[in-house]
C-alpha cells in the first residue's frame, strides 16, 4: 500500500525457487495461492442425470428366457426393425389389447 489513499497499490509477495524466467511464472503463483484458499468446489456425480418426473417408462420387470427363446426373440426383433424391449412390449400390449 501507498501512503495517498487515491493510490493504492496490491503488492504481492510470491515464494519461488530458482530464477525467475518469465513475468508469467510469479502471476501463476499468484493465482494458484489464492485459490487455494477457496473452498473446493463439490464433485461431478458420474452416470446418466436423472430424467424429469414421469419421463421413465415405469418399472422394470425381470422375465427368464432359454437360449432358444432368446434367439426366436431377437429374430423377430430385427424382422420388425425393433429393439428386443420394444419388441417384448408392443407384442405383450397386442396380447392385452385381445
Amino acid at each position: 500500500m501507498t501512503d495517498e489513499p487515491n493510490n493504492l497499490k496490491r503488492h504481492i509477495a510470491v515464494r519461488h525457487d530458482g530464477a525467475i524466467t518469465s513475468a508469467v511464472a510469479p502471476v501463476s503463483a499468484s493465482v494458484d495461492q489464492e485459490f487455494r484458499f477457496l473452498e473446493p468446489s463439490k464433485p461431478m456425480k458420474t452416470g446418466r442425470p436423472k430424467l424429469p418426473t414421469g419421463a421413465a417408462k415405469g418399472r422394470i420387470v425381470h422375465v427368464r428366457f432359454t437360449p432358444e427363446e432368446i434367439e426366436r426373440i431377437n429374430a423377430a426383433a430385427k424382422a420388425s426393425n425393433k429393439t428386443v424391449s420394444e419388441w417384448i412390449r408392443s407384442t405383450a400390449n397386442a396380447a392385452l389389447e385381445k
